[in-house]
């Protein structure tokens, strides 16, 4: 049950999104905003992002809840061990909190997708690595090249 509140959380939270991006889209000015994405986009693709979670959310939902009945696996036992993956991202995420303030953008945000897609149950080397060199490239390139967010750099590291 948990599984379809959680998920309908990020449906809604989407479709807001998405309303209140498309409502900012209408009304840019083009000459006051300089800015080449724009409020409205942005939260536009977030919302977009959300709402295709949510539903990759409930597919995986339905399909895991199914397994584990066809299995008769122990549902107690799959819940600890989800739980416990759910702590260690938590504790990972912390880490690289940190860790990001330190030596800056790169090091630590491969570190940290690397682990939380183990985590999440990429067993192969292999993937995980390339999986984690995309994602870091892509919201790179996304936030600090093409939006201009300012990272840090790292105290440790000039």
């Amino acid at each position: 049950m948990m599984n379809w509140i959680e998920g309908l959380v990020l449906l809604v939270i989407g479709l807001i999104g998405l309303v209140e991006g498309l409502r900012l889209i209408d009304r840019i000015d083009p000459d006051a905003i300089t800015d080449v994405l724009g409020p409205g986009y942005y939260i536009f693709s977030l919302g977009l992002i959300l709402m295709v979670t949510g539903i990759a959310y409930f597919l995986t939902s339905y399909r895991n809840i199914f397994k584990l009945k066809r299995n008769g696996l122990n549902r107690e036992m799959e819940i600890q061990k989800i739980n416990k993956a759910v702590f260690y991202m938590i504790g990972v995420f912390l880490i690289y909190i940190i860790l990001i303030d330190m030596f800056g953008y790169l090091g630590p945000s491969f570190f940290f997708f690397l682990l939380e897609f183990r985590l999440a149950g990429v067993k192969s080397w292999k993937r995980n690595v390339l999986l984690t060199l995309i994602v870091t490239a892509v919201f790179y390139f996304v936030f600090v090249q093409y939006c201009r967010i300012v990272f840090p750099h790292g105290v440790l590291l000039p």
